[in-house]
């Protein structure tokens, strides 16, 4: 059973407002905004669509939690990596192992919650809010290690785009490939020996 799961009187599961998340989140993922439709996330779930009212209001109520989950996890992820008391250079890998190992931090989402606001201003705002946040900490953090403060922007800029892109072409390495890139990629994007 999910995590916070009910049972009904004949022992059927009954989802939560997190498995309904989800399930919309696996369909933004696989196909987009248009794939997220009320009566095709009760499907996913194998519930009616009269389940879907007693977590939601309206199919834009489970939009605006989507896009809510995608802060408090992937931006919070982020800027908490960032945050977190060590010298520069410390909270840097961090920032690294963090995007490395998609584990804290999900790629996936933050690609389709970009592309959803391909067709949504408000989110495209959003996205843009967010982008400003994450940036805003790797300068901090590049200012810290006392660098110019010009080339600290540049560097959180270069930094940030290079790993939005990174996500957004697919790129298709694996885990190893990139931790043996890991500490030329370190050098050339940080300034960090």
């Amino acid at each position: 059973m999910a995590h916070g799961a009910t049972d009904d009187s004949e022992g059927q599961r009954t989802p939560v407002e997190e498995d309904w998340l989800a399930a919309a989140r696996e369909m933004l993922i696989k196909g987009g905004i248009a794939a997220v439709q009320i009566n095709a996330v009760a499907k996913r779930l194998g519930v009616t669509r009269g389940g879907f009212y007693w977590r939601f209001k309206s199919r834009q109520d489970l939009l605006d939690n989507l896009l809510q989950h995608w802060e408090s996890t992937n931006t919070r992820a982020f800027i908490m990596t960032l945050e977190r008391a060590g010298s520069a250079r410390e909270r840097y890998r961090r920032l690294t192992r963090l995007i490395i190992n998609e584990r804290h931090f999900d790629p996936a989402l933050d690609t389709a919650v970009r592309q959803w606001g391909n067709v949504d201003p408000k989110v495209r705002a959003r996205v843009r809010a967010n982008d400003d946040r994450r940036i805003a900490a790797i300068e901090k953090m590049f200012r810290d290690a006392d660098q110019d403060p010009d080339e600290a922007m540049i560097r959180a800029r270069i930094l940030y785009f290079h790993q939005v892109g990174y996500y957004a072409l697919g790129l298709a390495e694996t885990k190893s490939q990139r931790l043996r890139l890991l500490p030329l990629y370190n050098r050339i994007l940080s300034g960090f020996d």
